[in-house]
């Protein structure tokens, strides 16, 4: 990739508006991706490693039931350990919707806002480690949001009670949740947004 196909002098993020010249290889792998969210982290996903560094993201097989869980079930709670993998699993899934379904709104949440942040990081780490026949192109991408050229966005912020109210949310990922102070206040004014 040149330059002046770019984000912002990123070389790892396609900019907004480049036209993709596929081969047949790329779209059978598109829509290999775009049908199996377990297949996209396994194949393009890449994740950092406190011992290795970046590496190829191997799921394990909770990894894909959680993947084919949130594809099946409009609501869905992930009780798990500490430090098994479900906030990385989670961040490969958010990205994948992202990716391959257009125009949708994705809402990142923490008890806070450093934390919904660092997702967020880890969803940009994701991307810029994709092949570029993956990433639909970027309008916009910083510390509290990326809009992508599908016209599909990702935004982070804490769980308080006002901070995504008025916005429409297709996906809505909270992080932690057991550890959001006054939970039912930020549930009563969260909940209209994804109903």
């Amino acid at each position: 990739m040149n330059q002046n196909e770019s984000y912002l002098g990123n070389p790892n993020v396609k900019r907004d508006g480049v036209v993709q010249q596929w081969t047949q290889q790329e779209i059978a792998e598109y829509m290999k991706c775009s049908q199996d969210a377990g297949y996209f982290a396994k194949k393009y996903c890449k994740i950092i490693s406190l011992d290795k560094g970046l590496v190829p993201f191997t799921l394990y097989a909770y990894q894909e039931k959680m993947f084919k869980h949130f594809n099946d079930n409009r609501f869905s709670i992930v009780l798990a350990c500490r430090q098994s993998g479900k906030s990385i699993s989670s961040v490969a899934y958010l990205l994948w919707f992202a990716l391959f379904h257009p125009e949708k709104t994705i809402a990142v949440m923490a008890n806070k806002g450093a934390t919904a942040r660092e997702m967020l990081g880890r969803i940009t780490l994701m991307l810029e480690n994709l092949p570029f026949f993956l990433q639909p192109g970027c309008k916009a991408l910083n510390k509290g949001s990326i809009e992508f050229s599908n016209n599909s966005r990702i935004v982070a912020a804490a769980t308080s009670g006002s901070s995504i109210r008025g916005m429409s949310v297709n996906l809505l990922y909270l992080d932690e949740f057991a550890f959001v102070e006054r939970a039912n206040e930020f549930y009563t004014s969260t909940y209209p947004v994804v109903s």
